[in-house]
């Protein structure tokens, strides 16, 4: 079971996080004001997701489920400096699509074009005993989804089991590390000397 990823921490933003309704008027903002569009998930954007910029995170949820199929960038768990502290020992997936851009981000020199709308990264958190033990995601919105996260989607959690504690484009533990690689689109990149062939 994937656990909570806790170096990455929820600013509070209210709904789309899958907690429901606190207030009792039915629409899951925890505001008491009713959702604007009528459509009952409390975003105001008429999408049905419950997320305010307009991703479907059912979808990337359940894509990202999928993600030990994928291709695993790193050829040896590793320390990942933003994460737990500094502690957490991790693997990087990602579909096959971007693996090559993926892989071409070099760590020391970050530079890559954009990632484009609909890309997916699972970071899996591994346990003492190298077994999955949390995780977080990041997905690329479409272009104007989110100016403040450059358009990333995070989620953290239970990555296997779809059940995530933290989602959205603005868990601030994750923009904090994140936000100054501006030149690989918020990506850190693997050594390439830890790189799967």
């Amino acid at each position: 079971m994937l656990l909570l990823a806790p170096a990455c921490s929820d600013d509070g933003m209210a709904d789309g996080d899958g907690t429901g309704d606190t207030t009792g008027d039915g629409d899951g903002d925890g505001d008491g004001t009713g959702d604007t569009t009528g459509d009952g998930d409390g975003d105001g954007d008429g999408d049905g997701d419950g997320d305010p910029g307009g991703v479907d995170e059912a979808a990337i949820i359940a894509e990202a489920m999928g993600y030990q199929s994928w291709v695993l960038i790193n050829a040896a768990p590793f320390q990942s400096a933003g994460h737990d502290g500094g502690m957490a020992t991790v693997n990087v997936w990602v579909p096959a699509d971007i693996a090559d851009q993926y892989k071409a981000i070099d760590p020391s020199d970050p530079m890559s074009p954009e990632f484009p709308a609909g890309a997916i990264i699972v970071k899996e958190h591994l346990d003492d005993m190298n077994q999955p033990g949390g995780g977080t995601i990041m997905y690329k919105g479409p272009e104007g989804y989110s100016e403040s996260s450059n358009d990333w989607w995070f989620g953290m959690g239970d990555v296997l089991g779809g059940e995530l504690t933290g989602t959205g484009p603005d868990l601030m533990g994750c923009i904090g590390c994140h936000s100054p690689l501006t030149d690989s689109d918020w990506l850190f990149g693997i050594a390439a000397d830890n790189q799967n062939p």
